[in-house]
């Protein structure tokens, strides 16, 4: 895909869809898992499974395509420090794990349920911690130097 140049906001149009996308996908996830515990209508749970589906591989191609074009240099980078995008990307992962394990814990999901996602959500935010210290240690750097 081409790039497009703006004041302000973002200039690939794939980064863009996978960004459009990914709260969509979350949202209907959600749904999803709710209408599929929920005694309801199979048509609707149906369907909020396959709109959970096309939105979240529609993120996840948008992505790679996004990913193709910064590896072939077609894409400027959005964060020029590669820790502040590791902390921003884990927190947002770290922050969809602790709904799912909120959710998960509060509608007395199955016992591995609640332990996988609460372990995801412990270990993304480990990683979210991580990287925000390593951006710190490079802001001060640069700050000394």
């Amino acid at each position: 895909m081409e790039n497009m140049k703006s004041e302000g906001g973002i200039e690939n149009e794939n980064l863009f869809r996978a960004l459009v996308s990914a709260p969509l996908a979350i949202f209907f996830v959600i749904l999803a898992a709710n209408s599929v515990m929920s005694s309801g209508i199979f048509l609707f749970k149906l369907i909020y499974v396959c709109m959970a589906l096309y939105f979240s591989l529609s993120t996840l191609a948008y992505a790679a395509y996004y990913t193709n074009d910064h590896h072939d240099e077609k894409a400027d980078k959005v964060f020029k420090n590669k820790n502040l995008f590791n902390l921003l990307f884990n927190a947002l992962i770290a922050l969809s794990f602790i709904i799912f394990a909120v959710i998960s814990v509060t509608s007395n999901a199955n016992l591995f349920f609640n332990i996988l996602f609460s372990l995801l959500a412990f270990i993304s935010s480990l990683y979210t911690i991580a990287y925000a210290a390593f951006y710190t240690n490079d802001c001060y750097d640069e700050a000394l130097s």
